[in-house]
């Protein structure tokens, strides 16, 4: 029965606490979001064959494609380790930033408390 016995300050700072603490896990849960990435199945692909003599532009074209190919799959997975380094660190900020304001709230409480009792 915490509303029957205090007082309105203490009530305004326990909903800007619960306001805060909601916030923070607003954010966490943001950052723990899973990715999804767009993947073509092959049965839903209509593909036609047309071939064509091989010769030395053809073969060329075709290994600066897959090279191209493989540039873009190590882009992407570096934008990928990037991505997921920068969401921990987020996380590991907001965590500690939520803990620092907890301790200032209970030693808010604990020095109110101590001061109640000076005063009686």
């Amino acid at each position: 029965m915490l509303w029957q016995y205090t007082r309105r300050d203490t009530k305004v700072l326990l909903v800007a606490v619960l306001c805060t603490f909601s916030a923070y896990g607003f954010l966490i849960g943001q950052g723990w979001t899973s990715r999804t990435t767009d993947v073509a199945i092959t049965a839903n692909v209509v593909g036609v064959f047309a071939g064509v003599d091989a010769n030395a532009e053809n073969t060329l074209l075709a290994q600066l494609q897959e090279r191209e190919h493989a540039l873009e799959m190590r882009e992407a997975m570096a934008v990928d380790r990037v991505a997921s380094g920068t969401d921990d660190t987020t996380l590991f900020i907001v965590t500690i930033v939520g803990l620092a304001l907890l301790g200032l709230i209970l030693l808010n409480f604990y020095l109110d408390s101590k001061r109640r009792g000076a005063l009686r």
